[in-house]
């Protein structure tokens, strides 16, 4: 049986960072190490192992696993990336379960947001919930399904991906919940608005309404209210016991949030009118904490 000192890495791969932790059985987290994530598969590969690898040498206890959350849609049989897109060049076809660390320890391999969904099903804003519908909204929109309190993957391990529901139409072009209510697509709202010639950074346009410049206002509490629309049809759809909410926008604040809400509240048909929509609260060490507890999982199968 596992010591109560005993850790599992847990591991988040994303388009900007790679970060790793030791996680002991209760989510507490022992160390951390992070570098910013290589340019080719290749390299991403070599700065993780070489990341698990200073972690298992640091720790002061057995290191029993290691649990993956990756960018992309992953076959977490095969340990292997099905598809990614552009924030990680070449990422697809990628085998994560191919990890070597120096050690003979079990890997388990997750999607990013599905992992945080866990996470936060397990010791976060869902814990004491058997459902969830947890929704990641920053760079690109990502989407997880928690039901019975566990992941629930889809026939092709992408259940849960509403960044890919069509919201509207360009000509004879769908227009997906990604390209609509993301971070950028409120960078490329912003920039139309104003007639710029230049798009401003999200988090420039968050301050200049913070200082009241009313088109920033307007584009920002315009696309939470429609995402809030968007979320309220797929939670009436699949009924979870809460909507969890994470990712880099929400970090935009009251402004984003009460927009979101209103927009959420007014669109949810009345038998479902109570369902909460709540932050998620554990961070940026989200993905890999839920990669953690989901590698804990296996270990107690």
């Amino acid at each position: 049986m596992p010591t109560e000192e005993a850790t599992v890495i847990g591991l988040d791969i994303g388009g900007s960072k790679t970060l790793a932790g030791l996680v002991r059985r209760d989510g507490a987290i022992a160390r951390v190490a992070q570098v910013s994530t290589a340019p080719s598969p290749v390299a991403i590969l070599a700065a993780a192992r070489s990341l698990c690898l200073s972690l298992i040498e640091a720790a002061e206890a057995p290191v029993l696993g290691i649990g993956i959350g990756s960018a992309g849609i992953i076959d977490t049989v095969k340990g292997k990336v099905i598809f990614a897109n552009e924030n990680l060049p070449g990422w697809s076809g990628t085998r994560l379960a191919d990890l070597e660390a120096g050690a003979d320890l079990p890997i388990i391999v997750e999607n990013d947001v599905r992992a945080m969904a866990y996470g936060e099903a397990a010791i976060g804003a869902g814990r004491e919930k058997d459902s969830l519908l947890c929704v990641a909204v920053g760079t690109g929109i990502g989407g997880a399904l928690i039901l019975n309190g566990a992941v629930w993957h889809g026939e092709e391990f992408s259940a849960g991906e509403i960044g890919c529901l069509v919201v509207d139409w360009q000509g004879e072009e769908p227009l997906i919940l990604d390209q609509y209510a993301s971070g950028p697509a409120i960078e490329r709202a912003y920039q139309v608005a104003t007639g710029s010639d230049q798009q401003l950074p999200l988090t420039e346009i968050s301050q200049l309404a913070t200082r009241g410049d009313r088109i920033a206002t307007d584009v920002i509490k315009r696309k939470a209210r429609r995402l809030g629309i968007v979320l309220a049809g797929y939670a009436t759809t699949v009924n979870p016991a809460a909507v969890v909410i994470g990712g880099g926008v929400p970090q935009i604040g009251a402004l984003w949030w009460d927009a979101l809400e209103a927009g959420f509240r007014r669109a949810l048909a009345p038998p479902v009118a109570a369902t909460p929509l709540l932050p998620a609260t554990l961070g940026v060490n989200a993905v890999m904490l839920g990669a953690a507890l989901l590698a804990w999982n296996a270990l107690d199968a």
